[in-house]
């Protein structure tokens, strides 16, 4: 089997493009992947792709995953070091590659994994806070109008939800906190948090993003300040660049820090390890270096008897890559889900998993092989921007 083709396609959906990568072989087995990065980032990224393709793919047999993984890291040379985009592109690849293998040997991608350790996944929401009207508008909602949202997703069956309540927290206050939030920010901030959880009651979690905005200070202020809440974790409370700054942070909380969207490959999460710099871990699947890379990490994670709750903000393909390696992930925790997107968002593939979802959880589909999604070739044809064939 060799690859002989390379499509991808750049998807618009709502506030970023779900970037998709289809392998096809001469032996009329497809694959897809997912890139996990977007903005202005995407873009540069399937172009890495289509180097990676022209370079190391084309014309390989795809069920060589270890070894065509090795070969894009190791011969990408300045790339070795992670980053997004470099790893993006070797993670949608690597994600094509467990489809076709699954495939072709009839087999769910989760065996080739090492099979089920269990038959359903939990879930937490996120992008619940949205339902009422663009982005921007929705961060600024009263703290009955958040309360009023995470009502819904409770109803919706789901047990946990996730949002970040720290943006427009005061009339100077824009998308993007400073990074040492003042006082009346923070406590904006606190009467959002408090709403919902009177809203949802004791049994729900919460889980509160941060996107790596404040610095040691204000991390740890609110840390401290998030205990009233029983939140189930704080999420990059400060950037991923510092283990040690984490590590701080950390220490002076007792909310448990998770982190990883934007940490790259095992090499990039052990120094987080190794300083306790996080008790959860979040590898994105489509840029960490993919679903191999990502049961790597998880098996690191083990060693420090740490669970991994995966990252993914992105389309369906994604999330079939994610259900996978959680399906076989001993250490697995909880998994993020977008379930209030629009539909064109889910017909990208032909079922999306997003909407089996049954009470919080998602069953196990054992039923198609590979990734067991497949492109909804004329909802996306509009989209395919680049098509690579041996030269």
């Amino acid at each position: 089997m060799k690859v002989t083709e390379v499509r991808l396609y750049a998807i618009p959906s709502m506030w970023r493009e779900l970037t998709i990568v289809q392998l096809r072989t001469d032996e009329g087995i497809t694959g897809l992947g997912e890139i996990g990065v977007s903005h202005e980032v995407d873009r540069g990224t399937l172009h890495v792709v289509r180097a990676m393709a022209e370079s190391f793919v084309l014309g390989k047999d795809p069920r060589h995953v270890e070894s065509l993984w090795d070969t894009m890291n190791r011969y990408s040379f300045w790339g070795r070091g992670g980053g997004a985009v470099v790893m993006a592109a070797i993670s949608a690849i690597e994600e094509a590659c467990w489809d076709i293998f699954g495939k072709s040997v009839g087999l769910p991608a989760f065996m080739l994994l090492g099979g089920k350790v269990r038959e359903r996944i939990r879930l937490y929401a996120n992008g619940w806070w949205s339902s009422v009207g663009a982005l921007a508008s929705s961060y600024g909602l009263s703290p009955a109008e958040w309360a009023r949202d995470a009502e819904r997703v409770v109803k919706d069956g789901f047990t946990a939800l996730k949002f970040d309540p720290f943006r427009y927290t005061a009339p100077d206050q824009g998308a993007v906190p400073q990074k040492s939030m003042d006082r009346r920010a923070i406590a904006a901030a606190m009467e959002r948090i408090a709403a919902v959880r009177r809203a949802v009651g004791p049994d729900v979690d919460i889980l509160i993003e941060a996107h790596g905005w404040f610095d040691v200070h204000t991390a740890i202020e609110i840390g401290q300040r998030l205990e009233e809440y029983d939140v189930l974790f704080f999420e990059e409370p400060i950037e991923s660049t510092s283990p040690q700054a984490m590590a701080n942070v950390a220490a002076n909380i007792r909310t448990p820090v998770a982190a990883g969207e934007r940490i790259y490959t095992r090499w990039g999460f052990l120094p987080y390890l190794e300083a306790n710099a996080m008790r959860i871990l979040q590898p994105d699947i489509g840029n960490t270096g993919g679903m191999l890379e990502t049961r790597k990490i998880a098996a690191m994670a083990d060693v420090f008897h740490l669970p991994i709750a995966p990252h993914n903000p992105w389309g369906p393909v994604a999330t079939a890559a994610a259900v996978h390696v959680d399906a076989a992930t001993p250490n697995f925790l909880i998994q993020e889900w977008f379930p209030y997107e629009k539909d064109d968002h889910y017909r990208v593939v032909d079922h999306a998993y997003e909407l089996d979802v049954r009470e919080g959880h998602l069953t196990i589909p054992d039923d198609r092989p590979g990734l067991g999604v497949e492109l909804n070739e004329a909802a996306v044809a509009a989209y395919l921007v680049d098509t690579v064939v041996a030269r």
